[in-house]
């Protein structure tokens, strides 16, 4: 029985019949109540005396047949006397009634027990001999056995058991009449009417019992006319801000009818025609004694000058929202990555697609020619394995300069990934391209490096295959080159001029490895994802927070690395996207959470996890691309099932890429050093990766991403410092502080400057954030602008002077080693993860 939920009756009968028992007990131990044990044990003393008088008489005659005809009768019409008998001095049974041998227990010596009773028998001044009696014995029966032949027991357990049912009853009824809502002592109200927040005490029924002053102020009517009036009467809205469910029940509501609590309820209530007040809303059951809601108590806190102090908020964020955008697309130097590849020299990934994105604008709109040449390095993976990373870079190196030296003026070259280059010809068809496709292919093939044979095969494709995108054009060039290494190597192959069964998977057997989407059916064409946009976010991110951006662009390019050769072209792209804008979400988390230095409370985690759906819904408004968005939406499911989202996919039905990023993003993260903690070594991040294997990550995948970073680690150099990567990020802030001077922007300049405190401080540039706070402080003041500007110059000269050595733009991330794409880098990332590959 729950006496929780009947508290009021049960826990109040169980006493009063307790208190019943108790004095039954008191009366017994007063001797009020009749002895019944003491009474039976004088009977049974009584009879024995009597016997032996019997017995002593008849002896004293020598009349042993009396003896034996009156122990028999004794025996046989007392049902409470089990056996009898008569024992001479030598211990000589003489007679016995019943079966005393067996009853018969001796006690010690020559006393007698309740049970077993010895009476002499004396023939004169001569013990002529003892007459045995064994009574039954009660406590044969067990403890239970002894109470219940116990009167008073059997009394106290009616009592008990009659009393508590007779007291649940009469209590039941009694307390019905007793309304705790009904009854408020003069104290309570006096101190509710101290409090700042408007209180409503409600009954079952919604209707106002007690309004204290606050609230009846707020409302604008004295309490008197409160009384009585159900509190959804007063013509309550919700806010144009919220971004709800839609559910217009209010929180009293749920309360009386679910007994559930509910907390920060915003609601609004015109007073007026320009008097609208809002409040956060609190409220909570009061139970009754049978556990149902007898009534509410709600809270009203008047939010209103914060409200208006919010929109004002919101209005600012937007305008400096839109300033922000405008200096992303006036600002090349805002790319996530640098412009060229450390190893060879030849334009990164991410670079050439802003590029490529810009030329495939041209030529659509003025009718250009473009073609795309990709080139392989036959073999490379041998190259590596016999002759060492460090001949691979060479012959990396040897290549890239082949293409530079007859690329035109025009032409765009690009490391595109490990030992593939893409080159760009604009005004240029498929016939010219194919000609100096070509011309790399045998300048490659005539110049060994090193000693070493190095050919290539090359793939083309132009404007005449129609594709719809530059990733499509890119794309169609990749099969040519696969269809050229499926046909013997060091060739070219135009895309065009391919029989449509010679396309094959990278892996060469016309389908993906790894499950998920090498085998399913054809697709509608996805939508172009426009590179241009992609950047601009990537910008936002990296001015709202520097390390998230690093990190999302050192995911992506695990991602390529390890998806090479498990997906097309096309698709890696996507994958790429998807990596660097899977955080983009953080740039509706506050600063407080996004920036603090040190773990998250579980209060702000809970806000920063919201960061994955914001993220979703970015990316779908920004890009009509369902598969780039449903990778962003399921990278963080568990292939085994997610705990914490049991809705998402599972196993191989979560997408293929979106399997990979959820690797590549768990293992940066457990890498990178933050100011709170070291990253985990690269092997013991291996063994996490290995240990979540078919509960979190694809067990496959993970050998598959071991591998290529064990590879790419191997032979990795030229990888820039984390203090260089900080210092690019400072002095990225001071050219956006440059652009708000320009347009004598104070208000924006402080907000900035106020930023590059926190990034500085946050990455160890002391006196960086010193002059910082000292322009933040200027802007706030006295807004004197001849102080400002020579603050802002001052603090640009500081920055200038500390990044000479990474350069005038963002340090490069990108893999300095052949063999695979790039890896990792280990810089710090925004926030703490409660399990592996949150970040």
């Amino acid at each position: 029985m729950n006496l929780r939920r009947h508290s009021a009756t049960i826990r109040l009968s169980t006493g009063v019949a307790a208190l019943t028992v108790s004095i039954l007990l008191a009366a017994q131990a007063l001797g009020l109540i009749p002895d019944a044990a003491g009474a039976k044990l004088r009977g049974r003393g009584q009879l024995c005396e009597a016997i032996a008088i019997h017995c002593s008489l008849a002896a004293q005659r020598g009349d042993l047949s009396t003896i034996r005809e009156a122990t028999r009768e004794i025996v046989a019409r007392d049902a409470d006397i089990r056996s009898a008998g008569v024992r001479r001095p030598d211990g000589k049974l003489l007679i016995q009634a019943g079966d005393h041998a067996a009853h018969w227990k001796a006690p010690p010596g020559e006393e007698s027990t309740p049970t077993f009773v010895r009476v002499p028998i004396y023939s004169g001044e001569n013990r002529w001999g003892t007459v045995e009696i064994a009574f039954n014995d009660a406590g044969n029966d067990g403890v239970v056995g002894a109470l219940m032949a116990n009167p008073l027991f059997r009394l106290a357990m009616f009592v008990s058991g009659a009393g508590f049912l007779a007291y649940l009853i009469y209590l039941r009824r009694s307390l019905q009449y007793l309304d705790p809502a009904a009854v408020i002592p003069e104290r309570v109200k006096a101190m509710l009417d101290t409090l700042a927040e408007g209180v409503l005490v409600l009954d079952n029924k919604e209707r106002i019992v007690l309004a204290n002053n606050a609230f009846t102020a707020a409302v604008g009517q004295p309490a008197g006319d409160l009384t009585g009036v159900p509190a959804s009467r007063f013509g309550w809205t919700r806010p144009q801000a919220d971004d709800g469910n839609g559910d217009e029940r209010f929180p009293w509501t749920d309360a009386l009818r679910d007994g559930t609590a509910r907390t920060a309820v915003a609601l609004c209530l015109k007073r007026g025609d320009d008097d609208v007040r809002t409040f956060t809303v609190n409220c909570g059951p009061i139970m009754g004694g049978d556990g149902s809601p007898r009534g509410a108590l709600a809270t009203f806190d008047d939010v209103t000058p914060i409200e208006k102090k919010n929109s004002q908020l919101r209005t600012t964020l937007e305008m400096l929202r839109q300033s922000r955008d405008e200096i992303n697309r006036q600002n090349q130097e805002l790319q996530a990555l640098a412009t060229t590849d450390p190893l060879t020299g030849c334009l990164n990934r991410r670079s050439f697609f802003a590029q490529f994105e810009a030329h495939w604008a041209s030529a659509r709109r003025y009718g250009y020619k473009l073609s795309c040449v990709m080139a392989d390095v036959d073999r490379f993976k041998r190259i590596n394995d016999k002759h060492g990373h460090t001949v691979g870079d060479q012959v990396l190196q040897h290549v890239a300069s082949v293409l530079k030296g007859l690329a035109r003026e025009g032409d765009v070259v690009c490391r595109y990934g490990g030992e593939e280059f893409c080159v760009l010809l604009t005004h240029t068809d498929a016939d010219g391209a194919a000609q100096a496709a070509e011309r790399y292919r045998a300048a490659i093939e005539a110049a060994p490096c090193g000693g070493v044979a190095v050919t290539a095969s090359l793939g083309v494709a132009g404007l005449e295959v129609s594709p719809r995108s530059p990733q499509d054009l890119i794309d169609q060039a990749d099969k040519a080159l696969y269809a050229a290494k499926q046909a013997g190597r060091n060739r070219v192959i135009r895309r065009d001029r391919m029989p449509t069964d010679a396309v094959v998977a990278k892996d060469g057997t016309g389908a993906k490895s790894a499950g998920g989407e090498g085998s399913a059916p054809a697709a509608p064409a996805p939508s172009p994802i426009p590179y241009g946009a992609v950047t601009a976010l990537m910008s936002a991110l990296r001015y709202r927070d520097p390390s998230t951006a690093d990190h999302s662009q050192r995911v992506a390019d695990l991602c390529v690395a390890t998806a090479k050769d498990l997906v097309s072209v096309g698709d890696c792209f996507v994958l790429e996207v998807a990596a660097l804008l899977h955080d983009i979400g953080k740039l509706g988390v506050p600063d407080a959470i996004l920036l603090k230095p040190g773990p998250l409370s579980d209060a702000e985690w809970k806000i920063m996890r919201a960061h994955d759906r914001m993220g979703a819904e970015i990316v779908s408004a920004a890009f009509n691309s369902d598969e780039l968005t449903g990778i962003v939406q399921t990278h963080h499911a568990w292939f085994g099932g997610s705990p914490r989202d049991p809705g998402l996919p599972t196993g191989h039905h979560i997408p293929l890429r979106a399997r990979v990023l959820s690797i590549a993003d768990a293992y940066d993260a457990m890498t990178t050093d933050r100011v709170y903690r070291k990253g985990r070594a690269r092997d013991e991040a291996f063994a996490e990766l290995r240990r979540c294997a078919g509960i979190q990550f694809d067990p496959e995948l993970v050998e598959r991403f071991i591998a290529v970073v064990t590879a790419a680690d191997s032979g990795r150099a030229g990888k820039a410092t984390e203090a260089e990567l900080a210092l690019a990020r400072v002095q990225q802030q001071i050219e956006r502080l440059g652009h708000a001077l320009d347009a004598k922007d104070i208000t924006l300049l402080r907000a900035m400057a106020g930023r590059l405190v926190a990034t500085a401080g946050r990455d160890g540039l002391g006196d960086v954030a010193k002059a910082a706070a000292e322009l933040e402080r200027s802007a706030a003041t006295n807004g004197d602008v001849l102080d400002v500007v020579t603050k802002v110059n001052e603090l640009m000269e500081l920055c200038r002077s500390a990044t000479a050595p990474v350069g005038d733009g963002p340090a490069p991330v990108e893999e300095s080693r052949g063999a695979t794409s790039p890896g990792a880098t280990a810089t710090a990332t925004s926030a703490p993860r409660p399990k592996v590959g949150s970040v």
